[in-house]
This record gives structure tokens, sequence and C-alpha cells, in this order.
């Protein structure tokens, strides 16, 4: 281990620091306007002519720091009730790439323009707008990369001309969180994303960006002269929502039905506090989770979160900035409430929330040196508290307390505090710190296995007060070219979340890592190259080591999207006291366009293979073969299939098929169907979903969920399983 320490800190050592000033920032100065802007994808209003014009867009992507190959211009105006952002984006009419979709749902080709901003200057929520010709709306968090789960309402038209399109925005504030007064500290940035002939995608920028800093908020220009208008509490968002269903079983010749009204509330409190309640909220989902391979695995799933409620606020719960060294809340550990409460707000640089839920079904994750498993256990009620503070283009620490009660019986409770910091944009320091007490309920009905025991405790439900801690950090420094990594965590024996997703306690794991990028001038085919190295000490709280492991990862980007990934892990391990030396493994992936309206991911992956599940393990040698084709049949329709085929020699094999089509017949209007059948299983799920939606929250949907079930081979004398019929509406007041 000191060795390693050794090694860690003196490659970190030579590492160069290469960074370019980003202080000098551009500035648009805002104009307020007496009377309300008609949103209809034109600009000649004469409210328009009078604003300041943004233009010089440079390109971040395919040639960073070049002018961008088309004119863009962008305007911005704003009144007591709205923001309002015009695009022109000059192009030849017939270069125009669109399409119709659901919101948040645009091809990889579409031509699309976006506005980010960020309405504190602390990189803690960038609100992200965007659309694309067809007036298809994306909106979420944007950083690096966009996460579409926050929803908000605004409105957006667009127009085709013979220059090119119009896109007009209406951004309401009442959508929005922020401070009121004069001087505000608002930072903004435009963009447009295009493709050229030779299916080159360029995403082009006002203020030019650097690719490898963190900081995207001390990139953005500055937003003067604006003075937003106080939200006053009482402005009430009623969203009544209706669910009627009707299932089968029949297997078990069963049949029920439901009939479920619910109410969410959104209650602004002000322009920077807000109140959600959601009494009976129907947290089911509309789309279901993709189908996983658990055959070998040892450890509980990780499943995304969909539900909307938990969107908004949803960056203040993540913990440590949500850079995966520890997660303490998990929404989904909230599996089914009678009553839901959230309340999230801000004072200066210092964000605050908490959620309420009394779960009628919850889920409680267990997690253990080499497993970890997720038991039922009846009624609960979860606290979450949070609070972040954020520093000034440095970073951010914070603190967090969950807390849930069975009503069977027992409570845990998990609280913690975590630290980043990054002066300099691209020198990072992250620490975590948590403790957890987990006094449990004397039932040993709840015994989630064998019991086994570990440390001073057993593993079965019989009144033990169990306590356990959790530590790590993480420094790297990392630019455009060149990035240094060493990152260590602990789990003691003990460790438990109440709400949650921690797979594995009982571990001591460190990592260093080091990659160099290489970029390509001269304008040739390819971008850029990466190469990097990972290398993984693990060992349990006895010193005994488990896992040695050294990952060589090589990947080239091309101008034209194609991207050639290759790996290769050589490990020894230690599992159920059995040691494996040696295990080596691979895999090269591919992905590109086969033609402007086709896409293709591939890979294959092969080399020695823990088998788990088995009470002695052994090795085994692993083939598998992955790959999915997106094809875009027309402007409103798209069609993908995809397969993935694992054979484990001796021990399994099968495979995974997912197959996925869309009819968008207006941009609200939308059918999905939705296919998988998993061969490990023998089983077929069939799901069509028809959607009108509006706006954000109001919505109507149709759904069939079809379970089949094949006898030998996937379709010889299939027989349903299980049917449901659903329809929900919602409709935002």
């Amino acid at each position: 281990m000191r060795k390693i320490l050794f090694i860690c800190l003196l490659l970190s050592s030579v590492f160069t620091q290469s960074i370019k000033d980003i202080t000098e920032r551009p500035v648009y100065n805002i104009q307020k306007i007496s009377s309300s802007i008609i949103i209809d994808g034109d600009l000649t209003e004469p409210e328009w002519s009078s604003a300041q014009v943004a233009t010089g867009f440079t390109d971040t992507r395919a040639f960073e720091g070049e002018p961008a190959a088309f004119k863009t211009e962008v305007k911005l105006l704003y009144d007591n009730t709205n923001l309002y952002v015009g695009f022109i984006a000059y192009t030849p009419p017939e270069k125009i790439r669109t399409s119709l979709s659901k919101r948040d749902n645009l091809n990889d080709d579409d031509n699309w323009v976006g506005v980010d901003l960020d309405l504190f200057d602390d990189e803690a929520l960038i609100y992200a707008f965007g659309s694309n010709p067809s007036g298809v709306q994306i909106d979420g968090r944007s950083g690096y990369g966009l996460d579409k789960s926050l929803d908000l309402i605004f409105d957006v038209k667009t127009s085709i001309t013979d220059y090119g399109y119009i896109v007009e925005f209406a951004i309401p504030f009442s959508s929005l969180r922020y401070s009121v007064g004069k001087n505000q500290n608002w930072r903004i940035n435009f963009f447009r994303s295009y493709t050229t002939d030779d299916e080159i995608q360029h995403e082009v920028v006002w203020a030019s960006t650097i690719q490898g800093i963190e900081c995207h908020s001390c990139q953005m220009a500055f937003l003067k002269g604006i003075e937003p208008p106080k939200q006053e509490a009482g402005n009430i968002e009623y969203i009544p929502s209706l669910v009627a269903g009707y299932s089968e079983d029949f297997n078990n010749d069963s049949s029920s039905d439901n009939f479920e009204p619910s109410l969410f509330i959104k209650y602004p409190v002000s322009s920077v506090d807000l109140l959600e309640i959601a009494v009976n909220p129907d947290f089911s989902q509309i789309e279901s989770d993709d189908i996983q391979n658990d055959i070998n695995t040892v450890n509980a799933l990780y499943f995304r979160e969909k539900r909307p409620f938990f969107s908004e606020g949803a960056e203040l719960f993540k913990f440590n900035a949500d850079r995966g060294y520890i997660n303490l809340f998990y929404s989904r550990t909230i599996n089914d409430p009678s009553i839901a409460l959230k309340y999230t707000g801000k004072v200066g640089r210092t964000s605050y929330g908490v959620i309420s839920a009394i779960d009628e079904s919850s889920l409680l994750l267990l997690p253990f040196e080499e497993s970890s498993t997720v038991i039922p256990m009846g009624e609960s009620t979860s606290n979450i508290i949070r609070i972040k503070r954020m520093l000034k283009n440095a970073g951010e620490f914070g603190a967090i307390i969950t807390n849930r009660t069975f009503s069977e019986g027992g409570d845990m409770t998990t609280a913690g505090i975590d630290f980043h910091y990054h002066p300099g944009n691209n020198l990072h320091l992250t620490l975590h710190a948590a403790s957890s007490i987990h006094n449990e309920s004397d039932d040993l009905q709840y015994n989630p296995e064998p019991d086994l025991g570990f440390d001073k405790y057993t593993k079965a439900f019989d009144g033990e007060e169990i306590t356990g801690n959790a530590m790590g950090f993480s420094l790297s420094k990392f630019d455009r070219y060149n990035s240094t990594g060493l990152t260590a965590r602990l789990r003691s024996p003990g460790f438990r979340t109440s709400n949650g997703f921690e797979r594995n306690n009982s571990t001591k794991w460190m990592k260093f890592s080091k990659g160099k990028n290489i970029y390509y001038e001269n304008h040739s085919k390819l971008l850029k190259s990466g190469y990097s190295i990972q290398l993984i000490h693990k060992e349990n709280y006895d010193g005994l080591v488990k896992k040695q492991e050294f990952t060589f990862k090589n990947e080239h980007t091309f101008l034209n999207g194609h991207n050639i990934n290759f790996e290769i892990e050589t490990q020894s391990e230690n599992f159920k006291g059995v040691q494996f030396h040696g295990d080596t493994e691979g895999y090269i992936s591919f992905t590109g366009k086969i033609n402007p309206k086709t896409k293709i991911h591939a890979g294959i992956a092969g080399g020695g293979l823990v088998i788990r599940y088995l009470d002695v393990p052994e090795l085994g040698m692993e083939r598998s073969v992955w790959g999915y084709v997106e094809h875009k049949i027309s402007d409103q329709a798209n069609f993908s299939i995809g397969a993935n085929y694992e054979d484990v020699r001796d021990y399994y094999h099968g495979f995974l098929l997912r197959a996925w089509y869309s009819h968008s017949f207006t941009n609200k209007l939308s059918l999905r169907t939705k296919l998988q059948y998993s061969d490990f299983s023998n089983t077929w799920f069939i799901e069509p979903l028809l959607t009108y939606q509006p706006n954000a929250f109001s919505a109507l949907y149709f759904g069939v969920n079809d379970l089949l079930t094949a006898e030998d081979d996937m379709l010889s004398n299939l027989t349903e399983s299980e049917r449901q019929l659903f329809v929900k509406f919602q409709y935002l007041f």
C-alpha cells in the first residue's frame, strides 16, 4: 500500500498545468419592455429591434475556438412576467435537419439552439432551455452534459425562413428560482448545434468554453441590467391526477382493478423557496425499467429515477456533488408513499432542503462485504434534511441527515458532511465523512439470508444496534490535455444508509489514475485520442487484500462522430475465501454512423470472469457481444433494435433483446412501443404507450404492459402471464 501511494504522489508531481485565462467574459445588457411579446417565431416586433445582438459564435467541439461556419444572432428582452430569448440561426434551408418528437427527445443530428442560465452565479443550478426548428422543447440542468430530469414550464415557437430558422422563447419567471433586487449576478450562454454535409457535428457557443474545466458557470457571460419581479406567495400550482388500471395474472387466474386520484401542489413561498406536497401520489413509472441480467450479480441493482416529484431540487440532495463516491440519498428508496412533502430554498449561497414521506411499502438495501440485498420492510417514514453552501467559483460544502423509522419496529439514521474545492479550475479536492446507526427490528422474519454474521453482529433482525462509519477523499488535477487523480474511501462493517444506495461495506479502497488527451489540428479526420491507466487496491477491515486491479484504456474520437474504445483489465481477487490470480479481460466498442439516418453501437468483450453465484466460486471464461442500431425512418418516426449476448463457458449463456419504435404525430402527441426479451428467463415484455403532453405537467397517458413466457426458445408456445392496462391523466392548474 505504501509503495502504491508513493508512486501515485510521484507521478502526480510531474503533472503540469495548462489552462488559459477565462476571467474576461462577454456582457449582455438586457432591456425591460412595458408590453408583452407575442411568441410566434417572428422577431419583427419593434421591441426586438432595440435589443442587443449577441453574435460571433465559436466552435467548442469539432474545431475548438474557430469561428462558427454559420452565423447566429441572439436577442434578449424581459417584462414583469417573462424572459424572452430570440434566436436567428442562419443556414441554407435545405441543410436544416429537424424532426418531430416528444419533449426532451431530439434526434442526435437535429439542429437545435439553447440558452443556459445561472441565476446565482454559483454553479448550484444552471437552467437549460432549448428547441429544434420543429419546436420540440428540451430543458433540464446544464453543466457538462444535460440532465433532462428537471421539467419546466416555458413557451417556444419556431419558423423556417429562406435564410435559416428562428426560435423564440418565453420563459416565465415563475418557472425560475432567483434572488430579487437590483445588481443581479446572473450568468448566461447561448448554444447552437448543427451537422454539416461531411457528417461533422458542430456545437458553437457565444461565450467560448474550454474543455476540461469543471467550472461551467465561470465560463459563461454576464447578464446585466435585469431586475426580476418579486414572486409573491400564493401563486399556487395544482396538479391533480387520476390513474385507472386493470391487471390480470393468468398464472394464478386472478385479476384486479384500481382507481387512484392524487394531488400534487407547488406553493412558491418566495422567489427562492418552494413547498411541494404530493397527496396519495401515483409514483408508478410510466416507462418501465430496462431488463438487466442478474444471474451472476451478488449486489443490488441500481435503477435511475424517472418520477417527476423528485426532479426539482434534485441537485441539492446529491451528496459529494454526485461524483459517485457515496450515495446517502437514493430517491427510489421512497417506494410507494401515501403522502410526500418537499421544501427547498436558498439564502445567499446557502441552499437547504427537506423531504418527508410516509411510505406504505418500503424497500431496505442491506450492504455486506461481498454482496448486498434488498428486503421488503412494510410501512416506514422517511425524513431527509440537506444543507449546502456554494463557494465562489471554487466548490461547495454541505451536510445531510437521513432517517427512516419502520412501523414494525426499528429505525435508521445516517449523517454526513461533504466538501469539494477546486481553486484554479483544474485542481480538485473532494472529502466526505458519514456515520450511521441502525436500530434493528426484533423480528426474525426480516432475515435476508442465512445468519453468517459479521464483525460482532449477526445478519438476522434480532434487535441489535449496528453502527458504522464511512470516509473518503479524492485529489485530482486535470485540464484539456492531462489528468491525474488519487481517490480513497473506507466503509466500516456496520455502515448502512437509511435512504441511500451503498452496495458494500467493510472495505478500504484506493484508486490512482493517469490520463492524457491528444488533439489533432489542421482539420484532421481524427479529433482526439485519449489514453489512461488506472490502479485499484482494495482490502477489507481485517486487512485481507480483496482486489488488485490494473486497467488501460484507449479512446479515439473522430470529427464525424465515430468513436472507438479499447480497454484491457487484469486483476487478482479474493471472493468467498477463494483466491483468483491474473484474471484478464478486455473489450472494444465502436459508435458511428452508417449513413446520415442510421447510427450503430457495437462491441465485443472476453476474458476471465469470477462465477459468483456458486457456493464455492470458480473462474470462468466470458465471451460477450452487444450492439444496437438506431434508424430515423422519417422526421416523425424512429426505430432502434439491439441485443446483448453473453456466454460464460460451462456455466450459463443467453441474450437480452430490446426494440423500440416511436412515432410523433405532433410535438405533443406521440406513440411509443417498447419490446424486451430475456433469454435467461424466456420472457417477453411488450409495452405500447400513447402520450399527449401539452406542457411539462399536463399529460394523458394510455398504456398496455404484457408479459409473455416462452416454453423452450423465444418463440415456442408463447403464453401470456400478466397483462396491465392503464390510463393516467394529470393537468396543471
